[in-house]
């Protein structure tokens, strides 16, 4: 799908910050910064009951990460008669919108650290796989954290996995994507961090070779999120932090 034409292309600078970090913060949003999981299946789960769907063959594990379109494109071919997928897009998303405007609540740990790294400088950007109205109507409930840039899953050619999302915050922000540390909790968003260079952290159990593996946001902080950044600052074959760190979870 082609790119969003609108002229601040997903960038806002944040008031009062200046932005000097030679690195920065990637963070995906659906499962990382909030949990979205929940009114995304009650809503697929209406609409796709009304034309015989069973709950059962949504399989939300299939969801996680990947394209809106390839996730539509397969839900409607379950359907007995099947639904042009931005039709049932529009019928999902009314659903969800609504719910989402009222107020998500981030997970734990998501805006004390969004807090925590905009008060040390360090720029941060949000890659979704949702669409922009999703994004915006998310973004209130993460607080005054604020991110430098934001992408949608509309506004990229090619989604998760491929990198062009994660590459296409670097730009914008400025940073070159071995200064990046990724945080994500999918397997496509993995491989989208991985294959754009960046220094990539899991936030749930993974098989992905990332750099680091945490419960959760409350496993991260801004220092040991440098040091991440630092063994990428160091090149390609450099990336990995130290042994320490590496696929240990966070106690």
């Amino acid at each position: 799908m082609a790119p969003s034409a609108r002229k601040d292309e997903g960038v806002a600078q944040l008031p009062g910050t200046v932005l000097t970090a030679p690195w920065a913060v990637l963070f995906d949003m659906d499962g990382t910064l909030v949990d979205t999981e929940v009114l995304l299946l009650e809503a697929l789960s209406a609409v796709l009951a009304a034309s015989g769907v069973p709950a059962a063959a949504i399989r939300p594990e299939e969801l996680r990460g990947r394209a809106v379109e390839e996730n539509l494109t397969r839900l409607s071919g379950l359907m007995r008669s099947p639904m042009p997928p931005r039709e049932l897009y529009a019928r999902v998303g009314d659903r969800m919108l609504g719910r989402m405007r009222a107020g998500v609540a981030p997970l734990p740990g998501a805006v004390g650290l969004l807090g925590s790294l905009r008060r040390a400088g360090v720029p941060c950007a949000l890659v979704s796989s949702s669409y922009r109205a999703m994004v915006d109507a998310v973004l209130p409930s993460l607080g005054a954290a604020g991110f430098a840039a934001t992408v949608a899953g509309d506004e990229v050619r090619r989604p998760k996995p491929d990198p062009e999302g994660y590459l296409t915050a670097a730009a914008r922000l400025g940073v070159a994507p071995g200064n990046c540390v990724v945080v994500e909790d999918s397997s496509a968003g993995l491989r989208s961090g991985l294959a754009a260079g960046c220094v990539t952290v899991a936030v749930a159990p993974t098989a992905q070779p990332v750099a680091l593996t945490v419960a959760g946001l409350t496993g991260l902080t801004v220092d040991r999120l440098a040091r991440l950044a630092a063994t990428g600052s160091r090149g390609a074959g450099s990336r990995a932090p130290a042994p320490a760190d590496r696929h240990r979870p966070a106690s």
